[in-house]
């Protein structure tokens, strides 16, 4: 909740949409996940960033057949 008090004080509400406001909410949580990640050592290569995406295009390539 601290968090979202924090956050809240960041944003423009006078001049934003709602959905403006949650997008902002949702990226800035984003943020602070990555930086707790990168913190924590929970990083990975782009070597191994290409292999799970590679991974996951092989994984759904046939799910688009109509």
């Amino acid at each position: 909740m601290d968090f979202m008090k924090k956050t809240l004080n960041q944003v423009n509400v006078h001049e934003n949409t709602l959905y403006n406001i949650i997008y902002d909410l949702f990226f800035i949580a984003k943020l602070q996940e990555s930086e707790d990640n990168i913190k924590n050592g929970k990083t990975c290569t782009l070597e191994e960033l290409k292999q799970h995406i590679t991974e996951l295009e092989e994984k759904y390539a046939n799910n688009n057949i109509g």
